[in-house]
């Protein structure tokens, strides 16, 4: 089983969409070995099983929404699809789902009905605000509506459903993370001795010469090269002696 959840702040609305011919694909229910267009109400709280209007039902919210008229979003609504291969279940099974729906969601207490639109799904409308004013926040809804698909499945022998994750996709335990953290946390210590051993046997096996040294091998090597240049000096000198001799030129 799949829900499938979305809040608004109008039950008019979807009261309209779910009794209605539907946008693209025609809604219909069984009833009396007919088919019906539309939707019926096959659970609840507000005594309403068999409508298939939505006017008793959103006025019934609507009184309700009015003794809490900051909330936002009041309405709350959750389609339930079976899976491909289910059997098909009967409205008192799903009256009976909704109503453990209901309760392992925690809106029990507050106005709900529940609209069949097909032989495969039904949609559980909710008001977060009940008569007395108290606000059903329904904080984690996704997880916990999950939650109670399972248990539908097994109470009702239906199959298992694909979740938001998919196997090989789920989410890691706090410990899984933890343990993948430390892992990394030593990998990346070994490789620091690693690098800090390579640098010691470095220093061992070819030390850095001190500052005496290196002023010592500077000051070695600056003469040469004056030397050289000195040489290059002289050479030049000499050509440029022997040309003006060769043209006559007094020296």
């Amino acid at each position: 089983m799949i829900a499938k959840i979305t809040r608004g702040s109008n039950p008019g609305n979807i009261g309209a969409y779910l009794h209605g011919p539907g946008h693209a694909n025609e809604h219909s229910y069984q009833r009396g070995g007919r088919a019906c267009s539309g939707g019926v109400v096959v659970g609840g709280n507000l005594f309403v099983e068999g409508d298939t209007d939505e006017v008793t039902w959103v006025k019934e919210m609507r009184a309700a929404m009015r003794t809490r008229p900051e909330i936002t979003k009041p309405i709350w609504q959750a389609s339930l699809r079976n899976t491909v291969e289910d059997r098909r279940l009967t409205d008192a099974e799903w009256a009976q789902a909704g109503q453990t729906f209901a309760e392992s969601m925690g809106f029990a207490e507050h106005p709900w009905v529940m609209v069949r639109h097909a032989d495969d799904h039904v949609h559980v409308v909710v008001c977060r605000v009940s008569d007395e004013g108290t606000v059903w926040h329904g904080r984690n809804d996704r997880r916990a509506a999950q939650s109670a698909c399972t248990r539908l499945e097994l109470e009702h022998g239906l199959q298992t459903a694909p979740r938001r994750r998919e196997a090989g996709r789920s989410k890691r335990s706090v410990i899984a993370v933890r343990q993948q953290q430390e892992h990394q946390a030593q990998v990346v210590a070994a490789r620091r001795a690693e690098w800090k051993q390579i640098r010691e046997h470095m220093e061992r096996d070819f030390p850095a010469p001190s500052k005496q040294v290196r002023e010592a091998q500077r000051q070695r090597v600056a003469p040469s090269r004056s030397a050289e240049k000195m040489q290059e000096w002289h050479l030049l000198k000499s050509i440029s002696e022997r040309g003006r001799g060769d043209f006559g030129v007094e020296r």
